[in-house]
C-alpha cells in the first residue's frame, strides 16, 4: 500500500491508499477530509489509539524558545572558489619549488641549498626523510619518471638526480639553463637559456632537439609555456618584453613578439582551450593574447608587480600572484577577476606552480610555501530552457532509491517547470505556464505535475510525455468536488504547496510505479488554513487551524519523521505530526515564535533548524530546536553569515545543515 500526499497519507487503504491534497485558507482553520476507501477497522482504531496516545506524550506543545536550553557549536565554512590550505614558515628564504611524480609530491629549495619535501597535500614529511645534505643548483624540476628530480643551473648545469638527490646521470654537452620545465604527459623535458632552447629525453640526458639559430646570445629566456597542437608541439619563450614562438617537431623558431609589454614579463601560461597566450609583467597588468596575437583582454587589479601565473587544470581560472600579497582569480572566459585572497601573517609571494592534474597547487615567498586548493561546490549540470529562460527559483530533488531514478525538479523564470535526470543532467520534460508560478512538485510514484500558480491555480500534469501532458487546471480549491465543479464554499486562492509520501508496501508500490497505476495526493497552503485535498478528486480531506489566521509563507513535508512544517507571516514555525491513517491526520506538536523572520526551514531527525534573518539589523542567523530534548543551540555572530540567506538544507552524513549565502558570497556554511 502506498501513497503520495501533500500534507499526508492521511487516508486509509483497503487495497490501495488514496491520494490526497491540502488547502489553507484565512478562516483560521486547517481542513481534511476522508478517503473513499477508509482502512480496515483495526489499522484505524489503532491510529486513533496512536493519536491519543501521542498527545499525551507531548505536553511540550507549543512550548517558547526561551524555555528551551541554549548550547552553541562552530560550524563548517565551505568557500567556492580558491582556499588556502596550509602555510610553512622557514627562516631559510625559499628560492624555488618544484612539484610532480619525481618528488612524490612537492619540494622546495632553499637559499643554503637545503630541501624540504611535502606530501601532496602540502603536509610536511618528515625531517628524518629529508636529505641531509645541500645541493649545488640553482634550481630543481620534477620529472614524470618517480623518484627523478632533475637539478639545473647555474649556468650550462643539467644533472638528473635520484629521491636522496645524489646524481644519477649528467646531461650531455648542456648549454646555459635559466628554466627548466617538464613536458606533461611524457619523458621530455625543455630548458631555455642565453641564446638557447633545448628538448632533453630524461632517461639518457641527451638533447634531441637543439634551436639555436635565430636566437641572440643577448636573448636571455626566463619563463617557458608548452603550447602542444596533436601535429605541431611548440613552446613559448619569454625574454624581457618579448616572446619568441619555436617548433620543437622541426627545431627552429617560427616568429618573435615584441613589446608585448612596456616593462619586463614576469608571467607566462598557454591556455588551450581558449587558444591564448596569458602574460604578466612588472607593469602590473596581466594581458590576454589571441592565437594571432590580437589583445583580447587586459585584467588590472594588481597594485605592485605581478610575479608569476599559473593555469588551474581544474578550474580552469587563471591565477596570479603579486608584490602587493595577493593571490588573485581571473576567468578567461568572463574577462573578469573572480576571487581576491590575502594569507596573512605572510611575505609577499614571488612565485607560483602545480601539477598538471590537480587541484593543488603552491606559492611560495622569501619566509615560506603557502599551499592552496580549488573549492568546487558545484558545477553546470544542465542548462534550462537556454539563457532567457531566467534564474532558477525552486530546486526539488524528490527523495528516492534504487530502482527507483533520481530526477530533480526546476522552477526558472517566471512560468517554466523542468524536469531533470539528476544523473545525466538530460531534460526529461518541460512545462510552461501561462502565469507566473509559485511553486511545483513531482510525484514520481505516479508520474504526475503539480504546479501551482500565482492566482492559486492548481495545474496536474502527466510528466510521462515531453512537453508535459496538462490533465486538469483547478482554479480554486472548494469544499466540494474539484472536477466536477461543485462550489460548495470557496476558500482563499493557495500561496504554497508540498507533496507527503507515505508507501506501507515498497513491493507493491513498485509494481503500481512499473505500472503506472499509482495514486497520489498533494497538499497547499493558504491564508491561515492547512488543508488535506484528495488529488484525484480535490476533496478536501481535513481542514485546522494554523498560524493564528496570517498567510502561510511555506511547507515542507517529512514522511521519514511523519512530520509536516509550515512557516507563516506570524513569525512562527509549526511542526505538524501525520497519522496517515486517521481521520483527523495533523495535528500540532511544537511551535517556534521567533524573534526575526524565518526565511527556510529543516528537520534532521529530531533537530529543527531555522534560518532567521532582518536585514535592517544584519542579523543572519540559525538556531536549531531538538524536539526531543527541548534544547536550542544557537551560532554566535561571527559564525553566522554576511548577507540574505538563499537556502538550507538537511544532510545525514554532516552534523549539522548546511545553509547558503547569497550567492556572490560564495559562501556555505
Amino acid at each position: 500500500m502506498d501513497s503520495e500526499t501533500a500534507l499526508g497519507n492521511f487516508l486509509g487503504v483497503t487495497e490501495h491508499a488514496l491520494p490526497a491534497a491540502a488547502v489553507a485558507d484565512n478562516a483560521d482553520t486547517l481542513h481534511l477530509a476522508r478517503t473513499r476507501a477508509p482502512p480496515p477497522p483495526d489499522t484505524r482504531e489503532g491510529e486513533r489509539s496512536a493519536h491519543r496516545t501521542w498527545r499525551v506524550g507531548y505536553p511540550s506543545k507549543g512550548a517558547r524558545a526561551e524555555q528551551m536550553p541554549h548550547s552553541d557549536s562552530c560550524p563548517d565554512v565551505l568557500t567556492n572558489g580558491l582556499q588556502h590550505i596550509t602555510h610553512v614558515p622557514w627562516e631559510d628564504s625559499v628560492s624555488h619549488v618544484t612539484c610532480g611524480k619525481g618528488v612524490g609530491g612537492f619540494l622546495s629549495l632553499h637559499q643554503s641549498g637545503r630541501t624540504r619535501r611535502y606530501h601532496p597535500d602540502g603536509r610536511l614529511q618528515d625531517s628524518c626523510l629529508q636529505p641531509a645534505l645541500a645541493v649545488p643548483y640553482e634550481g630543481l624540476t620534477s620529472t614524470q619518471l618517480p623518484g627523478r628530480v632533475v637539478g639545473w643551473g647555474p649556468g650550462a648545469v643539467l644533472t638528473l638526480l635520484d629521491m636522496e638527490l645524489e646524481p644519477v646521470a649528467h646531461a650531455r654537452e648542456p648549454l646555459d639553463v635559466r628554466v627548466c620545465q617538464a613536458v606533461a604527459g611524457s619523458l621530455d623535458l625543455i630548458t631555455a637559456g642565453a641564446g638557447n632552447v633545448c628538448v632533453w629525453c630524461v632517461r639518457h640526458m641527451v638533447c634531441p632537439v637543439r634551436v639555436v639559430e635565430g636566437l641572440g646570445s643577448c636573448s636571455v629566456f626566463t619563463l617557458l609555456a608548452v603550447a602542444t597542437p596533436l601535429l605541431a608541439p611548440r613552446v613559448l619563450a619569454a625574454c624581457r618584453m618579448s616572446i619568441t614562438l619555436v617548433d620543437l617537431a622541426e627545431g627552429r623558431v617560427l616568429e618573435h613578439k615584441r613589446n608585448l609589454h612596456p616593462r619586463d614579463i614576469t608571467g607566462l601560461v598557454y591556455c588551450p582551450l581558449l587558444e591564448s597566450v596569458v602574460t604578466a609583467s612588472t607593469d602590473m597588468t596581466i594581458r590576454v593574447w589571441g592565437p594571432d596575437w590580437e589583445l583580447r583582454t587586459i585584467f588590472m587589479g594588481h597594485t605592485a608587480v605581478v610575479t608569476s601565473l599559473l593555469l588551474c587544470p581544474v578550474s580552469g581560472l587563471l591565477v596570479s600572484s603579486s608584490l602587493d600579497g595577493t593571490v588573485r582569480c581571473w576567468s578567461l572566459e568572463e574577462g573578469d577577476q573572480v576571487q581576491v585572497s590575502l594569507p596573512i601573517g605572510c611575505a609577499p609571494p614571488l612565485g607560483l606552480g602545480g601539477p598538471s592534474t590537480d587541484g593543488t597547487f603552491f606559492s611560495y615567498s622569501r619566509t615560506g610555501v603557502n599551499f592552496w586548493t580549488f573549492s568546487s561546490l558545484c558545477q553546470l549540470h544542465c542548462k534550462l530552457g537556454g539563457d532567457s529562460s531566467g534564474p532558477v527559483r525552486q530546486i526539488l530533488a524528490p527523495p528516492s532509491h534504487r530502482p527507483y531514478p533520481a530526477r530533480v525538479l526546476c522552477v526558472h523564470g517566471d512560468s517554466d517547470v523542468t524536469l531533470v535526470s539528476a544523473e545525466t543532467g538530460a531534460v526529461l520534460t518541460a512545462f510552461r505556464a501561462n502565469s507566473r508560478v509559485r511553486c511545483a512538485d513531482y510525484c514520481l510514484l505516479k508520474e504526475i505535475l503539480l504546479v501551482l500558480t500565482e492566482e492559486g491555480t492548481v495545474i496536474r500534469a502527466n510528466t510521462l510525455t515531453n512537453p508535459v501532458t496538462v490533465l486538469d487546471e483547478w482554479h480554486r480549491v472548494q469544499k466540494g468536488d474539484w472536477s466536477s465543479r461543485k462550489k460548495q464554499g470557496m476558500v482563499e486562492p493557495a500561496r504554497c504547496m508540498a507533496l507527503y509520501s507515505n508507501i506501507a508496501d515498497p513491493q507493491e508500490a513498485l509494481e503500481e510505479w512499473m505500472s503506472l497505476q499509482k495514486t497520489s495526493r498533494r497538499n497547499t497552503q493558504d491564508n491561515g488554513r492547512n488543508s488535506v485535498i484528495q488529488m484525484q478528486s480535490g476533496i478536501v480531506q481535513y481542514r485546522t487551524s494554523a498560524h493564528n489566521g496570517q498567510n502561510i509563507s511555506s511547507v515542507q513535508a517529512y514522511p521519514d519523521n511523519s512530520c509536516l512544517l509550515t512557516t507563516g507571516e506570524d513569525d512562527s514555525v509549526l511542526v505538524w505530526r501525520v497519522f496517515p491513517y486517521a481521520q483527523e491526520c495533523v495535528s500540532l506538536q511544537a511551535s517556534v515564535f521567533c524573534a526575526h523572520t524565518p526565511v527556510c526551514e529543516a528537520l534532521l531527525d529530531s533537530v529543527l533548524a531555522i534560518c532567521m534573518q532582518q536585514p535592517h539589523s544584519a542579523t543572519y542567523c540559525l538556531v536549531q530546536y531538538n524536539l526531543h530534548t527541548h534544547t536550542r543551540m544557537d551560532h554566535p555572530p561571527e559564525h553566522g553569515h554576511s548577507s540574505t540567506i538563499t537556502g538550507k538544507h538537511t544532510q545525514t552524513r554532516v552534523h549539522g545543515p548546511p545553509t547558503r549565502a547569497r550567492p556572490q558570497q560564495h559562501d556555505h556554511r
